[in-house]
C-alpha cells in the first residue's frame, strides 16, 4: 500500500493525494498524474478534494483490506 498526503494544489485549488516517495522532487504527482510544482503544493487537507484522487485511493485500500460488507442488511 501506497502511503499518501493529502496537499492542497495550488493550480487547480483541489486537495489531492501525493504519494510519500514523492520526496526530493522539484514538484509532486498526485495519484490522478495532476502535477504540481512543490512550491505551489500547501501541506493541508482543507478544501475539496479530487474525486479521481479518491476513488483511486479507494480502489488501493479495497485491493489491499478486501471487499468490506458496506450494505446495511
Amino acid at each position: 500500500m501506497i502511503d499518501v498526503q493529502w496537499w492542497l494544489s495550488g493550480y487547480d485549488n483541489r486537495v489531492h493525494a501525493f504519494g510519500a516517495e514523492e520526496a526530493g522532487r522539484d514538484f509532486g504527482e498526485a495519484l490522478c498524474e495532476h502535477s504540481v510544482p512543490n512550491t505551489r503544493i500547501t501541506c493541508t487537507d482543507d478544501g475539496e478534494r479530487c474525486l479521481a484522487c479518491l476513488l483511486i485511493y479507494g480502489d488501493m485500500l479495497a485491493d489491499t483490506y478486501g471487499e468490506a460488507n458496506w450494505r446495511a442488511s
